[in-house]
């Protein structure tokens, strides 16, 4: 229940509220860790605390060193922190007199001290942090902790939440169910039943149709021409005061229109009706969460702090626009090579070897979309990339059932960075890693015999 991390978080709270010198957030670059840093901000903010804050791709032991010797006295980790935990113990608190809250959710290495090193993670209360609840929400029910006057921040941790995957079927699962329905009921988002189409509140309809391939839609998917037929045949007009509408234009009646008319085309529609969240700006969550998540994956996270506390939808409009041509870049290249061995290849695992033809930003988005278009026909997908530093990019990608068959991919991960002097780890559905290019080989030979055993 919420109220348990909300009791957890009292001494962290109380901590922030009193201290008098500066502090320094540190968040992480994905939509989570950008919510969870405007929370963390915007909290701050209002308690009239002098602050700075950075947003990283990952927290390494060079990182926790350098944070060591800032001037900062108080520094607060938000969506990092967890899985590096024994280096801020290390290097932070045995070294030096300055002070550590982290608000995570990822798998912990050890427990805080409750003095100098406040460690805030659901799996010390016995939830799921790959599930139940993201960093955003811990940071949320943080934020709340010291003033009850935040509870309007709680539409950052059900965005944050989307952004790791919190939701099946088109519903928030575990304490962001208690979130989600906080928030629903304070007015700070929507909730309706429809089609849970890409591109909902953003893309004209037909659009929205023809980018529709799971289910496939037979003369609709792939196909601008017969989506805007479709809709010319459910009686809806397609345009408004000149421009395309989207599907969140439609008022009720029309969306029970289209509905119909995909019906008597034979379409799977009950596999696209879900439960649709909508933010106060308008933007349905699962995309407004992309675009946060784009920030990062571009190397601008800061402008996703920006578009949420200001609301700034031209700029969200411009970095979604941007973050569409480079994954469609990268989706091409994966498809172009997908008859090449060394490219693209599936023996347990799937493989994505993206090689320097694909960002390691932008791997984890490829893994993502692979894992469910179709590509493979494996319980995990991997993606990996160079980076820099003569290391690579790993991101891999479970199937639910093979989560539910007891894989914790995150486990795996961080056992096989163990041996091979890597670092890597996450949830039981997802994870990344980074490690030393030389180990490549070894690596996805070492991932491909855990997963066939853990499967056979």
């Amino acid at each position: 229940m919420v109220q348990d991390i909300l009791d957890a978080a009292q001494p962290a709270a109380e901590k922030i509220r009193d201290y008098e010198g500066k502090i320094r957030l540190i968040g992480q670059y994905d939509a989570d860790g950008i919510n969870a840093t405007a929370i963390a901000y915007q909290m701050l903010e209002r308690l009239g605390k002098d602050f700075e804050y950075e947003i990283i791709r990952q927290l390494y032991e060079e990182d926790v060193e350098r944070l060591a010797e800032e001037d900062e006295e108080l520094l607060l980790f938000v969506d990092i922190g967890s899985g590096q935990s024994k280096f801020i113990k290390e290097y932070i608190i045995e070294n030096t007199d300055k002070e550590v809250i982290v608000s995570d959710h990822h798998e912990p290495q050890i427990e805080g001290d409750d003095e100098r090193f406040i460690h805030m993670n659901p799996h010390f209360l016995g939830h799921d942090g790959g599930e139940a609840i993201s960093a955003a929400g811990m940071t949320y029910l943080l934020a709340k902790a010291v003033d009850e006057e935040n509870h309007d921040l709680i539409k950052y941790a059900l965005i944050g939440a989307t952004g790791d995957v919190q939701k099946q079927e088109g519903e928030f699962m575990g304490l962001n169910k208690d979130l989600a329905e906080e928030a629903i009921e304070n007015g700070h988002i929507e909730k309706r039943k429809g089609l849970d189409l890409y591109g909902r509140s953003t893309k004209p309809l037909q659009k929205s149709l023809m980018y529709t391939t799971d289910p496939h839609l037979e003369g609709v998917s792939n196909n601008e021409s017969g989506a805007i037929q479709l809709v010319k045949s459910a009686g809806i007009d397609i345009r408004e005061n000149g421009d395309f509408r989207t599907l969140s234009d439609l008022d009720e009646a029309e969306e029970k229109k289209l509905i119909n008319a995909m019906i008597r085309r034979g379409f799977p529609v009950q596999q696209l009706l879900n439960d649709i969240y909508t933010l106060d700006n308008g933007y349905e969550i699962d995309e407004f969460s992309t675009v946060i998540n784009a920030c990062g994956r571009l190397g601008e996270p800061k402008k996703g702090v920006k578009i949420l506390l200001e609301n700034d939808l031209k700029l969200a409009d411009k970095i979604s626009t941007k973050y569409g041509r480079k994954i469609s870049s990268s989706l091409r290249y994966v498809e172009n090579n997908k008859e090449d061995k060394d490219v693209v290849y599936e023996k347990t695992i799937g493989v994505i070897d993206g090689k320097d033809n694909i960002e390691d930003d932008f791997i984890g988005t490829v893994t993502t979309i692979t894992m469910s278009n179709g590509l493979f026909n494996s319980p995990v997908v991997m993606g990996i990339a160079e980076s820099d530093k003569d290391k690579m990019k790993v991101s891999s990608r479970a199937s639910k059932d093979a989560v539910e068959a007891g894989l914790n991919l995150g486990e795996v991960i961080e056992a096989i960075c163990e041996e091979i002097d890597g670092e890597g780890g996450g949830h039981n559905i997802a994870a990344g890693a980074m490690i030393p290019e030389s180990e490549k080989e070894k690596f996805i030979e070492r991932l491909n015999e855990e997963i066939e055993a853990l499967v056979s």
